[in-house]
């Protein structure tokens, strides 16, 4: 069976944060040999130095890591540049598995994503459960999902996201085997057979005015948008404001796409989100997703309301969905697993709404009032079923309950 912990903490040594967060999690015994540790942290912090600091203090532990541009514990919310947090697992082999990859870009990723899953599937062939954690810069995150679900089957359940950096876009970290790098792409697996999942994400945009189509496209590049460069198009519907400032807008207010009715309704939204970085060199806008002509894409505006009443109604729903699998119709869950997008922090939110958020979450999954091991990160992007399918979303809060 396997046995989760978690803890958050702000402090600028890494030693010292790791000491702290041991602490934390096993109140001052010394904690158990191996394990996974999970690392979160925020770019004040070299992964490289967590992991060094997490293996002098537990032999045998393996470490897996991402930056991110804020982190979020049983603790609460953090985005200084010093807070990290750390969740660790413990169990028998025949239950938990990593496999990482290197070297990893929208270029490779299915060829990249393939290894991955095979590399899994070998030493945990029985996984139904897999965290993923891709590059949160370069990457055709449907491609990385098509491969997985070429190895393991499309019945499992995937979840994670895109590491991230302070809010720049500039380079990201993930922590693989013994060193950080800006390509890594790794992909745990759980295969506790008492161990079930409820998931459940939302964004609360809404979108607005005549669409845009890809009428150019090379995998996850629109190059044309209405038969002209995809960024000029996309500045027109501006009107008169710099590049700059559409570059704003791009990457805070996103480009939506329909969904079909059944998606939507659960959702909360008829559309889904997509983050996209202008390429000013050329004219086009890059996706971590494939886009192919005839897509068709509409600008968004947050609405803070929707923002919240959705998040309220998935949080209903992932409690009925452990209610009904539970013996007693008590929500246990083990473990939460959270990933919002990057701006979904400070960018959108002051400290009082983010922690409202955040405090309305843990409420709802609390058990006798405890906050469940808790581990989340503002990120590039998240991993999360949506009606039974495992896709990338972006601007969401996303989140996983474990539970038996």
């Amino acid at each position: 069976m396997l046995d989760f912990n978690s803890a958050s903490v702000r402090i600028a040594d890494s030693a010292r944060a790791v000491d702290e967060c041991i602490e934390i999690m096993y109140g001052g015994a010394a904690p158990p040999e191996g394990g996974l540790w999970i690392v979160n942290a925020v770019i004040g912090h070299k992964l490289d130095k967590v992991a060094s600091a997490i293996r002098a203090r537990v032999p045998g532990a393996s470490v897996l890591g991402s930056s991110c541009g804020g982190v979020v514990g049983r603790e609460g919310a953090g985005e200084s540049m010093t807070h990290i947090a750390v969740m660790t697992v413990h169990g028998p082999e025949s239950e938990l598995a990593w496999f990482a990859a290197e070297d990893f870009h929208a270029g490779n990723a299915r060829e990249k994503g393939l290894a991955l899953a095979k590399g899994l599937h070998a030493k945990l062939p029985g996984a139904r459960i897999l965290y993923l954690l891709s590059p949160g810069l370069d990457s055709r995150n449907d491609e990385l999902l098509a491969s997985i679900h070429e190895v393991f089957g499309k019945d499992i359940v995937v979840f994670g996201g895109a590491s991230s950096d302070n809010y720049k876009g500039i380079t990201t970290s993930q922590y693989i085997g013994d060193k950080a790098r800006a390509d890594g792409v790794f992909l745990i697996g759980f295969a506790d057979p008492a161990l079930k999942a409820a998931a459940r994400a939302t964004h609360g945009f809404n979108a607005y005015g005549d669409p845009m189509t890809v009428t150019k496209a090379d995998g996850n590049i629109v190059a044309e948008l209405d038969g002209m460069p995809a960024w000029v198009t996309y500045g027109k519907r501006f009107g008169e404001i710099s590049a700059e400032d559409a570059k704003t807008a791009l990457v805070s207010g996103g480009l939506a796409i329909e969904l079909d009715s059944a998606l939507a309704e659960e959702y909360g939204n008829p559309h889904i989100l997509r983050m996209g970085l202008p390429q000013a060199e050329t004219g086009a806008i890059r996706l971590s997703v494939s886009v192919k002509p005839g897509d068709r894409f509409y600008l968004t505006m947050r609405d803070e309301d929707l923002i919240f009443s959705e998040q309220k109604k998935a949080l209903e729903a992932l409690r009925e969905d452990i209610v009904a699998n539970s013996k007693d119709g008590v929500p246990r869950p083990v473990a939460v697993f959270q990933t919002d997008c990057l701006l979904r922090g400070r960018t959108l939110f002051d400290k009082v709404m983010k922690d409202e958020i955040t405090g309305m979450m843990q409420n709802a999954l609390q058990i006798d009032g405890e906050t469940p091991p808790w581990l989340g990160m503002y990120g590039f992007g998240e991993f999360c079923p949506l009606g039974g399918q495992n896709l990338f979303h972006t601007y969401t809060t996303s989140l996983l309950a474990l539970y038996r």
